[in-house]
Formats: structure tokens, C-alpha cells, sequence
């Protein structure tokens, strides 16, 4: 018969409630992002636990410095039972951030979870306020011998959004990947709602194809861009009479045109042929006229 105590450390220890799983969610707000972080918790003891709590801390894995925590309570946790948890906190900065979960019980850790995300700011595409509805081409006379020509350009305009004080129109006329014409005028005090028009006059080369290209600024920005799809020869309109164009919006794709538009050729060959055939019924009528 042998007495003495129990050496705690050689005890074994059952089983922990522990982390079973962790979902991270992030939502870009105004200023940083909102994290939502739903963390699993499972009990396999016998017993249910005494009180549970979650602490869940975001760092910067380059400075190792937290950049926001946020501490639940969870209460107490039955025996060989699962139960969740889900926490939003807001997270001031973008980029890769360690999520770090940890479990207490009776404020003794009992387990940890560790995982890395990226929060990258969502990317969205604007509509524009303002829209470029066509564009009206009118030729006022020639100039300069006939060597150029004055041109009234009248871009359609519709305001969908608030009302704006000034907007400057810009319209270039392009000749050539490298022959620019460009030329600005002010609108002002366009109402939300309102369609209306620009208007401005440029003197350019008469024989020259032009592609239009026009932008619509407000406070330094572009609020909108629009150009011609095909080349307009201002040659071949007639002067004092308006054409509307349509209006691609920039950035927009413009279908080429397809071989099977193109006008059918004759077959080679077949030109030589008919030539052939001509020349030798030229020859016998010939031929019989000289008999009788």
C-alpha cells in the first residue's frame, strides 16, 4: 500500500471547448470597411463550460499593430453541443489584415484561430449625370478661296442629374492621328431635367474628313465623353442645312465593316472571258459580211 499526492502536471486533461471554424465578411463603407466575423464554438466535454467569451483582434501583418478589437460574451456552452457567434466592427484601413479570434473561458484562453484577408476597396463604375444625346453638323460658308470652311457644332445635351452652374464644352475635330482642331464654350445654369444644346464654331480645311470627339466638364472633371461613329466630309454637306449624327459613347467599341458588306467583285477571270467571246462574234460577222 503506497500513499502520497498527485502530480497535477502528469494529469491528463480532457477535452476544451474550442474553435471549430471562422467566416470573415467585409462590406467597404465610407471610411474604412465593416467586418462581420461569425466565429464556431464547440464543447465535446461532458459538462457544459462555464462562461465563454470571444475576443477578435485585426492587425496589419507588416507593423504587427492592431488596428481594431472586439470583445463578446458568449455565455456558458452545453455539453457536446456547437453554438455561434457573429460580430460587426468597423476596420479603418484597406489592404491585408491577420484576423485573430480567441476563446476564454472564466477569462483563460482555451483556443485561438488565426487567418489572413485582403480588403480591397470596391470598384464601381459611375453613371453619368450628364448624357450626350447627338450631334448637329451645319456648314455656314467657305473661306480662304474655298480652302476652308466655317462649321457650327451642336451637340445634344440631357442634365439627369442635380442642377449645375457651368459646364465647358469641348469639341475636337479630328482629321488625322495627328491634326487636332479644338475649340470651348460655356454653358450655364443647366437645370436637372433639361435637354439642351451646345453650340460652338469652328473654322477648319474644307476637303478634310473629320471624326468629332466632345467632352462635357464641370469643376475640373469629365462628366461625360462622347464622338461621331463615322468620318463626316463637310465638303459634301450643303451649306445652311442642319445633318444630326448619332453619338458613340467613348470607350464603346465601333464595329468595322464586314467582308460581306463590301460590293461584290466580278470573278477573276471572268472579264477576260466576255472579252473573248465578244471578239471572236466581232470576227465572224466579219467574215460573213466579206462572202456576200
Amino acid at each position: 500500500m503506497t500513499s502520497g499526492c498527485i502530480n497535477e502536471n502528469l494529469r491528463e486533461e480532457g477535452p476544451q471547448p474550442s474553435i471549430s471554424n471562422v467566416d470573415v465578411m467585409s462590406v467597404p463603407v465610407d471610411e474604412g470597411f465593416e467586418l462581420k466575423v461569425t466565429v464556431y464554438v464547440q464543447n465535446l466535454k461532458d459538462s457544459d463550460t462555464d462562461s465563454l467569451s470571444l475576443k477578435v483582434k485585426t492587425k496589419n501583418p507588416s507593423t504587427n499593430l492592431i488596428t481594431a478589437e472586439h470583445v463578446e460574451n458568449i455565455g456558458y456552452l452545453k455539453s457536446q453541443t456547437h453554438s455561434y457567434k457573429s460580430m460587426t466592427f468597423a476596420v479603418p484601413e484597406s489592404g491585408a489584415q491577420v484576423i485573430e479570434t480567441e476563446l476564454f473561458e472564466n477569462e483563460i484562453i482555451k483556443d485561438s484561430h488565426s487567418t489572413q484577408v485582403d480588403l480591397v476597396e470596391e470598384i464601381t463604375t459611375p453613371v453619368p449625370n450628364v448624357l450626350l444625346t447627338d450631334l448637329v453638323i451645319e456648314t455656314k460658308k467657305a473661306t480662304n478661296y474655298g480652302k476652308d470652311i466655317i462649321v457650327d457644332i451642336s451637340p445634344g445635351i440631357l442634365n439627369q442629374g442635380e442642377e449645375v452652374d457651368k459646364m465647358i464644352l469641348v469639341i475636337t475635330a479630328i482629321s488625322g492621328p495627328y491634326t487636332r482642331y479644338t475649340g470651348s464654350t460655356i454653358l450655364s445654369n443647366v437645370e436637372s431635367g433639361q435637354r439642351t444644346r451646345g453650340s460652338l464654331q469652328m473654322t477648319v480645311p474644307a476637303d478634310e474628313e473629320y471624326q468629332f470627339k466632345i467632352e462635357v466638364e464641370a469643376n475640373g472633371n469629365v462628366l461625360t465623353s462622347a464622338q461621331s461613329g463615322a468620318l463626316i466630309k463637310l465638303h459634301d454637306l450643303k451649306i445652311d442645312t442642319p445633318e444630326t449624327y448619332a453619338l458613340i459613347e467613348s470607350g464603346t467599341p465601333i464595329e468595322e465593316p464586314t467582308e460581306d458588306s463590301e460590293e461584290e467583285q466580278p470573278a477573276p477571270g471572268f472579264g477576260f472571258v466576255v472579252t473573248l467571246v465578244s471578239t471572236i462574234l466581232a470576227l465572224g460577222f466579219f467574215k460573213r459580211k466579206n462572202k456576200n
